[in-house]
């Protein structure tokens, strides 16, 4: 491919990355689990603080991240932070990912890179889990960064590549405790590489001798470590966050081995969100991007042609070591994340990566496959159109139903109903005497809490209390938010001197709201008036 044309797809694909992930960040409620990695960035913006959590929220790289964002748009207080700053920086990182793709140098040819490009850029699974201020958007980026780093210090040993892996492994271990399935494929795949190089490619094809050395290695381990450490330990001011990250390792290692309930899917379960599904005349899939997938596979497994010498001929547009590494990694994650029994449809991303990379290698490679002018159309068309069908689905899931359960990529998400629920108490704190400052009591388990403390972050008196009974004497309330289980025992403490409002919180999930009768009633005025002026 000639540079002009590889240039302009690149540019083209990053525009539709920043289009899908950048616009029109506010359109959905936030998410139970963005809750939570809001109110911990609060803390460290507003306090300075930040204690890792061994148990949940995982590595505190994001929320680090997070912090010159803040900064750079003037905000100095948890207060004055929105949804659509937090979301900038995943989805900056979401697009950034294309950049990424440029450190495998010679070694993936500009075609491939291109439409592997133009993929990760119009994928829906990308673009949507982009546009979540959780970390796994940061870690996938981290990850490809590690992987690129660590092919170009293989590739050429003389370098200070083994230095920029570290950097990024270290970064990886800082964002997700899923760093080290990532960690162990990569080690694999080079570990393939080597066995090819050593034994088969010589006695095959032109042998290229890749190697490594034992004490950048070293080096390698060491800078990750630091850097995760540096995290970890908030950067000196916590040290006990180092021994946690290591206690955590067991803890998710046991989650993700017997999670039960809710988050426990079978082996296919990410395949099967990508091989698609049907909610009436909505039809969603990317086994366009498997099945590119597997013939990018395919063609590395093939032997060299030969020409009428019988010389090697390689029109494969990736290095065959570099391919290899790819199908090793991405076959070794698919699988091991696929047993893994704990499962959220973001997890699916860093194994789903290799699977756009190789989808790149084998679209360019069916491409050069075709001899005739029209066939190579047939072929550009079916790209052309696979890829606007990704484009599509991405347009639908990130604009039309980003919060409709008919997108298969929303998982537990906050319903649309939810926030008339906070626009419900925002209306009668207008009215109260005491505004903000009205005592608001939320009875309800933790996950039913969330994301009440995001939604309610305005307001100077909320209290959270996981059972009814634990809560005390809840008539003083101005406001009390329950959910199921605790609503009918706080409709007997209360008795009938309260108007109930019912509201979904997300699929199946009921709040009920509390409001005493002369607020309601004084409320009812409000609006009479405005009716009435």
């Amino acid at each position: 491919m000639k540079r002009a044309a590889f240039g302009g797809l690149f540019l083209a694909a990053l525009a539709a990355a920043f289009y899908f992930r950048l616009t029109d960040l506010g359109l959905r409620p936030m998410h139970h689990d963005e809750a939570n990695q809001a109110v911990k960035f609060g803390t460290l913006l507003e306090e300075r603080e930040y204690i890792y959590d061994k148990n949940d929220h995982h590595g505190p790289a994001l929320y680090f991240l997070t912090l010159p964002a803040a900064k750079a748009m003037g905000r100095q207080r948890f207060i004055d932070v929105d949804e659509v700053l937090l979301r900038t920086v995943p989805a900056f990182f979401g697009a950034a990912i294309l950049l990424l793709l440029l450190l495998f140098g010679r070694g993936l040819e500009p075609g491939a890179r291109a439409l592997a490009a133009l993929l990760i850029a119009v994928s829906p699974a990308m673009t949507y889990y982009s546009r979540f201020y959780i970390q796994e958007m940061c870690f996938v980026f981290f990850v490809l960064g590690f992987l690129g780093s660590l092919w170009r210090y293989v590739d050429r040993p003389d370098g200070g590549w083994f230095a920029v892996a570290g950097i990024f492994a270290g970064l990886m271990a800082a964002t997700k405790e899923t760093a080290v399935i990532v960690y162990a494929t990569a080690a694999l795949g080079l570990a393939a590489v080597l066995v090819r190089e050593k034994i088969i490619a010589p006695k095959t094809d032109m042998p290229v001798q890749r190697r490594f050395f034992l004490h950048h290695i070293i080096i390698m381990i060491i800078i990750a470590a630091t850097v995760a450490a540096a995290f970890f330990s908030s950067f000196g001011a916590n040290p006990g966050g180092i021994k946690d990250a290591a206690a955590a390792l067991k803890i998710y290692a046991e989650k993700g081995s017997f999670a039960p309930g809710f988050h426990a899917h079978p082996f296919f379960y990410y395949l099967g969100t990508l091989v698609g599904s049907i909610s009436g005349s909505l039809v969603w899939t990317e086994l366009f991007v498997l099945l590119l997938g597997l013939a990018g596979m395919i063609f590395i497994f093939l032997p060299r042609r030969r020409n009428e010498d019988n010389d090697p001929v390689d029109s494969l547009p990736v290095d065959r070591s570099l391919g290899l590494f790819f199908v090793v990694y991405t076959l070794g994650t698919t699988l091991v994340y696929s047993f893994l029994r704990y499962k959220t449809p973001w997890n699916m991303l860093p194994f789903y990566l290799g699977w756009l990379i190789l989808a790149g290698i084998g679209g360019t490679a069916i491409f050069r496959a075709t001899k005739t002018i029209l066939l190579r159309i047939v072929v550009i068309l079916a790209i052309a159109t696979g890829l606007g069908h990704l484009a599509w689905q991405s347009y639908l899931a990130d604009f039309r139903y980003p919060a409709d359960p008919r997108n298969p990529y929303v998982y537990a998400q906050t319903s649309l109903d939810f926030l008339k629920l906070v626009g419900r108490i925002d209306d009668l704190a207008a009215i109260h005497p005491e505004g903000k400052g009205l005592l608001v009591e939320v009875l309800a388990g933790p996950y039913e809490q969330w994301p009440l403390p995001w939604y309610l972050r305005k307001y100077k008196k909320v209290g959270y209390w996981a059972e009814a009974e634990t809560a005390g004497d809840i008539s003083g309330a101005d406001l009390i938010v329950a959910d199921a289980e605790q609503a009918e025992a706080v409709r007997k403490k209360l008795g009938d001197r309260y108007v109930v409002e019912h509201y979904g919180l997300r699929p199946g999930v009921l709040l009920t709201l509390f409001i005493p009768q002369k607020l309601w009633d004084e409320f009812m005025k409000s609006l009479e008036g405005r009716r009435n002026p």
